[in-house]
């Protein structure tokens, strides 16, 4: 099995935004963090097999109203954040969860990969140690993924 450290996760991320919507974006910049805009939406997947997990994405509205203009092909004045743009969210927490799977499976992927959700920001929970999170900026725009494996023990007891 292979290991997600925070730039692999970046960059499977940023893989799936050009290759999925044609949206750019990369690492957000420390400095700048203050910056971006706050987010607002959430979504999560989560994985089983011989490994355990979720994934989670969290984006601002901005960021969210693009996701979701750009894999439609229209303008974000013609899309809202509460419909298409949570189906975007949970399409690209969809996407993004498959990429995790495939790159800790490897070769002989024995994960499976649950169905998507939408959630409050209230529901995110408090990450632990073992937590992956990047924070990517699409012109001032934020996005949020955080992988958090699942304990051996815990993974096997599922």
């Amino acid at each position: 099995m292979n290991e997600i450290d925070m730039m692999t996760l970046a960059n499977l991320t940023i893989e799936a935004l050009e290759r999925t919507a044609f949206v750019v974006a990369e690492p957000a910049e420390e400095d700048f963090m203050h910056e971006l805009a706050d987010c607002e939406w959430a979504a999560k997947i989560e994985y089983s097999g011989p490994l355990a997990g979720q994934v989670y994405l969290s984006a601002s509205t901005g960021f969210l109203l693009e996701l979701a203009a750009s894999i439609l092909g229209t303008d974000t004045d013609e899309v809202s954040a509460e419909t298409e743009g949570q189906d975007a969210l949970r399409e690209m927490s969809n996407i993004v969860g498959g990429s995790v799977v495939s790159e800790l499976g490897g070769e002989r992927c024995e994960l499976s990969l649950g169905l998507p959700s939408v959630l409050d920001l209230s529901e995110m929970p408090n990450f632990g140690d073992n937590a992956v999170r990047c924070i990517l900026d699409s012109d001032g725009e934020r996005l949020d993924v955080i992988w958090v494996p699942v304990a051996a023990s815990q993974s096997k007891a599922a």
